[in-house]
């Protein structure tokens, strides 16, 4: 397991929990390759807080007009934030509001041409269900010139009959529409599979699709941060603040391995950097907090093994403010997903 620390120096890996003999060797800067309007690189699940994230970033990395998320007709007109400095939008999402307005946003079903040239695709759905419906839609749609393709998956798809994902993976109740449009759970089955269930069926369609491109696996743990829009629970939105904040780092393991949460910025960073780096990672998990059970039933809670960022670290940011941590580095990720 190793650190990935935005003010990263190889002395940062001592301590109590990382020994001296994981430090790391410097590697080379890798260049990024370019997605270009001929052949784009393509978001889908882009609705979701962490696919607004990836969005943003791969605007600021490729330029919008060579940037196509796949969005439902009906929440395209309301995908961009109406009214919102311009300042504000380039703090919140990351890339530049001229930048952002030339993207081009497809439905699901009329994504065949986008796909059918795009460089890259990432699938950023956050419940699994959606991912694998996704995944079933429109990777039959990719075409020769697609290279890269990137999953969001999650830690616990191959240990679903142990603590804590048993209860993760539990199916989502149906919901009932109540006064003011608050919905609420009714207590009864949806009929849809448990997350960790939908994820790992999304990952095998792709993983059993035929094409030209490589298929790369990036785990999370439970989510947690902020995305571009903020929550309108209160009480959601200070833990998030909290994890933007208090946990910058990152920590990397080899496929379904280990538990706990993962910041969305940072994820969002590392699912971006899996299309252009010249040495992805095929299967890895990306945990900001990590924790084990303290007793196998689950019945003591969880125990956290990672210590959050530093103090010195934390000052001068505001989440209320719009002062936050920026992105994890692209280098510190090449570095650290080699040193696996």
């Amino acid at each position: 397991m190793l650190l990935l620390d935005p003010l990263f120096n190889s002395d940062s890996l001592s301590s109590s929990y990382f020994p001296v003999a994981a430090r790391l060797p410097r590697a080379a800067l890798v260049t990024c390759a370019s997605a270009t309007k001929d052949a784009p690189i393509v978001i889908a699940g882009a609705t979701t807080s962490t696919g607004r994230l990836v969005a943003g970033l791969a605007v600021k990395a490729f330029g919008g007009e060579n940037v196509v998320l796949v969005v439902n007709k009906d929440a395209q007109k309301t995908y961009w934030p109406e009214d919102m400095p311009e300042d504000i939008v380039e703090q919140r999402m990351y890339a530049p509001a001229d930048q952002l307005v030339k993207v081009t946003l497809v439905d699901p079903r009329d994504a065949a041409d986008a796909l059918g040239k795009c460089s890259s695709v990432i699938f950023c759905a956050e419940w699994g269900a959606t991912q694998a419906e996704l995944a079933e839609t429109l990777t039959p749609l990719l075409g020769p010139n697609c290279k890269r393709a990137v999953m969001l998956s999650r830690v616990g798809i191959n240990r679903k009959d142990k603590v804590p994902f048993v209860e993760q993976n539990k199916p989502p109740k149906k919901m009932q529409e109540m006064a003011l449009g608050l919905k609420l759970p009714t207590g009864e089955n949806s009929g849809q599979p448990g997350t960790l269930d939908g994820f790992a069926n999304a990952e095998s369609i792709l993983q059993n699709a035929s094409g030209n491109w490589t298929t790369h696996i990036v785990r999370s743990g439970e989510l947690r941060g902020n995305g571009p829009l903020l929550l309108a629970d209160l009480s959601a939105r200070l833990v998030d603040n909290l994890y933007d904040v208090k946990y910058q780092d990152l920590y990397f393991k080899k496929g379904d391995d280990g538990q706990g949460y993962t910041k969305r910025l940072n994820l969002a960073a590392t699912l971006l950097r899996m299309t252009n780096t010249q040495t992805p990672a095929a299967d890895v998990a990306a945990l900001s907090v990590v924790c084990e059970m303290v007793d196998p039933f689950g019945l003591l809670g969880e125990k956290t093994l990672t210590e959050p960022t530093g103090v010195e670290r934390r000052k001068g940011y505001d989440m209320a403010k719009g002062k936050a941590p920026a992105p994890i580095a692209n280098e510190l990720i090449d570095e650290l997903v080699q040193a696996l």
